[in-house]
């Protein structure tokens, strides 16, 4: 096998090519449960792409249902009542809709990863943003700046989905972590976030403080199907649209530790006294802006 670096569950095939002379390996422990969990995911999901590459829909079907049948048998029964078998023909849920809303769900999904680098023929970071907000339940941005151009571009979607309902509660919840670094934020961007219903923004007004670089859009949903957006594009317009960003995605469900800690790193900023809760009113605050 090649040198190098690897992360590989020894199976029969692997313990005959490695050379024990200069292989390191090293057992798991029942006590690292997640990590256990992962290798033996990723292992069945190698083996089963094996096998049904080729084969139709319904053979992979028969292939999945059959082994889940033989785990329901080898477990206790309380252990086995969590193993659904598919449906056949299959089919994929793809939304529950609230009513007066139309929700295009985002191009690149709703579980795989994706890399945004504005390339010819591919979603745009802009496009899926729109999409992401039509259908969450929170969103938190964390941007080092905020510009009257890149909330135009998304001013249409976070009206329509932060006006309070018949019950009075607005659909989506924002909340908004921004600077007043090098004065790139501009008041009036700032000041029409802030008015939305729904939507909170807190600000460091110290012009001087250089720490917060980070940017992200963080979508929760009840469902368990939420998307984080990780890169390098501030809430601007030319960050949103054309501009050479890269952002990764990720998401709750294939990726959910990572989502976890997104969610947790954020929480902790938002407790951060260095940032307070932003009020167009407030002349102290305008004033930062300026």
């Amino acid at each position: 096998m090649p040198t190098g670096f690897y992360d590989l569950l020894l199976t029969d095939r692997v313990s005959a090519e490695i050379d024990r002379s200069v292989a390191k390996t090293r057992p798991l422990d029942i006590t690292e449960g997640a990590r256990l969990a992962e290798v033996l995911q990723r292992q069945l999901a190698n083996v089963l792409n094996d096998l049904v590459d080729g084969e139709s829909l319904q053979t992979q079907l028969e292939l999945v249902n059959g082994l889940l049948v033989e785990l329901r048998r080898r477990l206790a029964p309380s252990d086995a009542e969590v193993l659904e078998l598919i449906d056949s023909p299959p089919s994929v849920l793809t939304s529950v809709l609230r009513n007066g809303f139309h929700h295009e769900p985002p191009q690149t999904g709703l579980t795989a990863p994706w890399l945004f680098t504005a390339g010819k023929g591919t979603p745009s970071l802009l496009s899926e943003i729109r999409r992401e907000l039509s259908a969450a339940e929170q969103v938190d941005i964390l941007v080092s700046f905020i510009t009257v151009s890149g909330v135009r571009k998304l001013r249409d979607v976070l009206t329509r989905f932060t006006a309070p309902g018949a019950d009075g509660v607005a659909p989506l919840k924002i909340r908004v972590l921004t600077t007043t670094y090098i004065g790139a934020t501009e008041a009036a961007a700032v000041d029409e976030l802030a008015r939305l219903a729904g939507c909170e923004v807190r600000i460091s007004l110290d012009g001087r403080r250089t720490r917060l670089h980070a940017k992200a859009w963080i979508f929760q949903r009840a469902t368990g199907f939420g998307s984080a957006y990780v890169g390098s594009a501030n809430l601007t317009g030319a960050a949103l649209a054309g501009g050479l960003e890269w952002t990764v995605k990720f998401t709750e469900r294939m990726q959910g530790e990572l989502f976890a800690r997104a969610r947790a790193h954020f929480d902790t900023l938002w407790e951060d006294p260095e940032f307070q809760h932003y009020d167009p009113k407030n002349e102290e605050h305008r004033q930062a802006l300026d």
